[in-house]
């Protein structure tokens, strides 16, 4: 945290880099990463660094890079869902540090994302102006404003609003398509036009079942990929390692928890794919000294949720919160062979 505040005020810029390399601003990729690297830090306990300065950059980060004045980048869908994303975590990080109004104007562009609906193709779409929109070749199609990524895939990336995504499409239209992406992904996840493990735009969406009112698809999935996705061999990583995210989405879907928006402090629960893991809390932050979760009855056959306590109380939902992880304690998952069609539902 503290070198992405140096090098924000140093260089001059007073904005974060995007893709720091070398410690120097190589602009690769899209959106803003470190305003949710920030915002999700400070959100965590972690402020052992200027918090104004960090605040402060942050809004210059997005206020330069960003939706606003038009509400979309013109022909760009990826900058637009992924700038929506930023200026959600600056409204975030406004709210804890009592900036209300600053808070309500980046949560406003935080909704951004609804201004790349298309009615006509029913779907994202790269938005040239107020009244014209990008040629359309199927959601399908990669790099339709799109970087390393299709319509489809893009379209997902909503993760600081995920219940207010699926009310502006629809339950019905939500679940299906949704459900649609998942059907229609190979084996194996190489590279592909649907759930594409193999590239980090799509990550996020397994858990995204959580919301479909089916979240054992969730579990289904993601013990899928874990278990197809990665290995021992020369084809450990089935992608790109990209900065040790493709790592990071195994070490934590593996455990049972991971998060769908880094920020909000919330991580959806899955099956573990190991019967007990134990996470040492640092001191200098957290009090809590370990947190354990524990899969009973797991097996390759045993991959649906059955039921889930948290400190011996029964926890019927498909999320726990960072502040209950840090607190120390254990997480038992009871695991069968069937879906528990009950556990999660109407939380």
């Amino acid at each position: 945290m503290n070198s992405l505040i140096q090098m924000a005020e140093l260089s001059g810029r007073h904005y974060y880099p995007r893709w720091e390399f070398l410690n120097s601003y190589s602009g690769c990729m899209v959106g803003n990463p470190a305003v949710p690297v920030i915002v999700d830090a400070y959100e965590k306990g972690i402020r052992k660094y200027d918090v104004d300065k960090a605040f402060e950059f942050a809004k210059v980060s997005v206020d330069t890079f960003g939706n606003a004045p038009l509400g979309y980048v013109p022909n760009d869908l990826s900058e637009t869902l992924e700038y929506a994303y930023s200026e959600w975590c600056v409204g975030k990080f406004a709210e804890s540090l009592n900036k209300p109004e600053l808070a309500d104007k980046y949560y406003q562009l935080g909704q951004s994302y609804k201004n790349v609906w298309n009615d006509e193709v029913e779907w994202f779409r790269s938005r040239i102006s107020d009244t014209e929109w990008r040629p359309w070749k199927g959601r399908l199609k990669h790099f339709q404003g799109t970087i390393e990524s299709n319509p489809y895939q893009q379209g997902w990336f909503v993760p600081h609003d995920v219940e207010g995504f699926i009310n502006f499409l629809g339950e019905e239209r939500f679940n299906k398509e949704l459900l649609g992406f998942f059907e229609k992904t190979p084996d194996g996840f190489l590279w592909n036009d649907y759930y594409n493990h193999s590239n980090e735009p799509v990550h996020h969406v397994p858990f995204m079942l959580n919301y479909s009112q089916k979240p054992w698809l969730t579990q289904k999935w993601t013990r899928k990929i874990c278990d197809e996705a990665y290995g021992t061999d020369v084809m450990g990583l089935i992608g790109n390692e990209d900065v040790g995210q493709m790592s990071a989405w195994y070490a934590l879907a593996s455990m049972g928890i991971h998060p769908i928006c880094p920020g909000d402090n919330k991580y959806e629960l899955t099956s573990p794919v190991f019967d007990n893991v134990q996470i040492t809390l640092d001191d200098k932050y957290y009090s809590g000294e370990m947190f354990t979760v524990i899969a009973h009855d797991n097996s390759a056959e045993n991959i649906y949720i059955q039921s889930v306590s948290l400190n011996g109380k029964e926890l019927n939902r498909t999320w726990i919160t960072h502040q209950e992880i840090v607190e120390g304690g254990t997480l038992e998952f009871f695991l069968g062979d069937k879906p528990n069609t009950s556990w999660g539902i109407d939380q």
